[in-house]
């Protein structure tokens, strides 16, 4: 009972013992130890992975059913369920899955690799000036150097990505919707 209620999955309380009561009450003292896990556990999340599809199969796959004769007499729900299960065998087949990493974060528009590589030189100058190996001058010329580009790539993506609004009307609405969703 003492495990459910403290953390968030078995076992994970252990080294229990009943010591002696508080003062003139009755009720007893219990110490024991939260033991971490031996290790980390990865999220195993999961998703289709659309890029080596092979939806021309799949197409074919899904031509081949006899749809009249499958759902003949059958009701709606029925009918459904039906197209549900060779939906999803015909799914399972062709559109590979591959496994969510939260390392492969979705980055912002403007970011590269050149801006990215600055931006972790500017971390690394203010973990070097708060160890003492780098003068306060020279945290503050990267930052500014850092901040600089990162205000330019900005700068630069915005101008783009309104120059092409009438041609390329699906990134100028994604942008601006991922600019409106907060976090």
């Amino acid at each position: 009972m003492l495990d459910l209620i403290l953390t968030n999955k078995e076992g994970l309380v252990g080294d229990i013992k009943l010591k002696g009561s508080l003062g003139c009450s009755d009720d007893k003292m219990v110490e024991f130890r939260i033991l971490r896990a031996a290790r980390r556990v990865r999220s195993k999340l999961t998703t289709l992975d659309f890029r080596r599809a092979d939806f021309g199969l799949f197409r074919d796959l899904l031509g081949r059913v006899r749809w009249d004769k499958a759902l003949e007499g059958r009701g709606a729900q029925d009918s459904w369920l039906i197209f549900k299960g060779h939906f999803h065998q015909v799914r399972e087949r062709c559109i590979p899955t591959k496994r969510k990493s939260s390392k492969k974060t979705k980055r912002p528009a403007w970011m590269n690799k050149e801006l990215l590589g600055k931006v972790k030189q500017k971390k690394e100058a203010y973990r070097g000036w708060k160890q003492g190996q780098v003068t306060w001058e020279e945290h503050r010329e990267t930052v500014r150097a850092a901040r600089d580009q990162v205000r330019k790539a900005k700068a630069l993506t915005e101008i783009s990505l309104a120059r092409e609004v009438k041609d390329n009307k699906k990134s100028f609405y994604r942008y601006v919707s991922d600019k409106r969703r907060t976090r």
